[in-house]
């Protein structure tokens, strides 16, 4: 009964990891830029700087984390459009330190109203893939990279948070008694 229950819970964490798998994307003829990043939050900041953009960081994310690069991409500078057909509003940025977060900030204009977008680097760390559908975009803008106006990219580590490390602590446990259980 015991084998028959972590055969049919092995099988399905196999199922479910096959389902989540994602085809790598490409640009400039073939380059493997990993997926479609992340989009953890949206807002619209006010004419923002390095130190606002930090707070806003780090109210989502918690405290640890640190601008490790900045730049520019007004006219799409360093943006590649996406090989892979029917995806017109999906393009890859070279990143320079392999954040573990990026933020994107736009232009006016675009269809939605927020400015700052956080994404969760993924797959490649090398690259940032964003789609500017999933951003808000309007129609007239899905293809308009140049509404990018620079890229910032955070490293660091997150503060766990108590409850986090309560739940873990509280697995610890419950894998040691197994063990102990298991001997007797």
């Amino acid at each position: 009964m015991k084998k028959k229950f972590l055969a049919s819970l092995a099988i399905g964490m196999f199922v479910l990891g096959l389902g989540s798998m994602a085809q790598a994307l490409t640009v400039d003829g073939g380059t493997d830029v990993g997926v479609i990043d992340t989009l953890v939050a949206q807002d619209k900041l006010a004419n923002s700087g390095d130190p606002l953009e930090l707070a806003w960081v780090t109210s989502i994310l918690g405290a640890g984390w640190f601008l490790d690069a900045k730049y520019n991409t007004t006219d799409g500078d360093g943006w590649f459009p996406v090989d892979d057909a029917g995806m017109e509003s999906v393009f890859a940025h070279e990143l320079l330190t392999a954040p573990a977060y990026f933020l994107i900030k736009t232009g006016a204009n675009t269809g939605n109203d927020n400015t700052h977008f956080l994404f969760q680097n993924f797959a490649s760390m090398d690259w940032g893939v964003i789609d500017l559908a999933a951003m808000g975009f309007n129609e007239g803008n899905l293809t308009n990279i140049e509404k990018v106006s620079f890229i910032s990219e955070y490293n660091g580590t997150s503060v766990p948070e108590p409850m986090t490390m309560l739940l873990m602590g509280t697995g610890l446990a419950g894998l040691v008694g197994i063990r102990r259980k298991m001997k007797f």
